[in-house]
């Protein structure tokens, strides 16, 4: 009965925290941010093609830091596969990119062949649709990299941050904690044969 109780809980907390938090989007799925996989080149056109990105979605490139980088690039360079002028530079394997303003973004890995090999996706982050924006917020993952500040170079059309912050992270693992803790330890339940003797 605590268990069933706690799940619940957890369930009901869980659901709530999902919908305060933009989408995790794990460039390449499981496979990650590489050339090559199981012998064939990943398509990360397609990928980016069967997602929507909206501002508050966290980007999330897992990949070989000795065979592979993050290179973020403007769409000149991105078609060229030029790093040259990088706007931003990850390289530590696991690299969280939170998208905090609507446009187009532009990744590449700029290690020799790899972006003409394939290794570079794009795609667009809009707003997110008006049944989440009202009631949600959004919730930053801590970005990495040296290139932190940097998610996304502001453009001439760059619009201002979707105002009402993010929840306290801190206070909803807490609630699912003290929830879970209730439910595995029987505090605040009842067996009704020791309340009736």
């Amino acid at each position: 009965m605590a268990f069933a109780k706690s799940s619940m809980i957890f369930i009901f907390t869980m659901f709530f925290w999902g919908v305060s938090m933009g989408t995790i989007h794990w460039v390449g799925g499981f496979l990650g941010w590489t050339t090559i996989a199981a012998g064939l080149p990943l398509d990360y056109k397609l990928w980016a093609a069967t997602r929507n990105f909206h501002v508050g979605d966290v980007v999330i490139f897992k990949y070989n830091n000795n065979f592979n980088n993050v290179v973020r690039v403007t769409h000149q360079n991105y078609n060229a596969c030029n790093a040259t002028s990088p706007i931003a530079l990850y390289s530590s394997g696991s690299d969280t990119i939170n998208l905090t303003r609507p446009g187009h973004y532009y990744f590449i890995c700029s290690l020799p062949g790899r972006c003409l090999a394939g290794q570079k996706v794009n795609f667009e982050a809009t707003l997110p649709p008006p049944h989440l924006s009202s009631s949600a917020s959004v919730v930053q993952l801590p970005k990495s990299g040296p290139a932190s500040n940097e998610a996304l170079a502001p453009g001439p059309d760059a619009a201002e941050p979707i105002p009402g912050g993010a929840p306290n992270l801190k206070l909803w693992l807490s609630l699912v904690v003290v929830a879970l803790g209730v439910g595995v330890t029987g505090i605040g339940t009842y067996d009704t044969v020791e309340f009736l003797v």
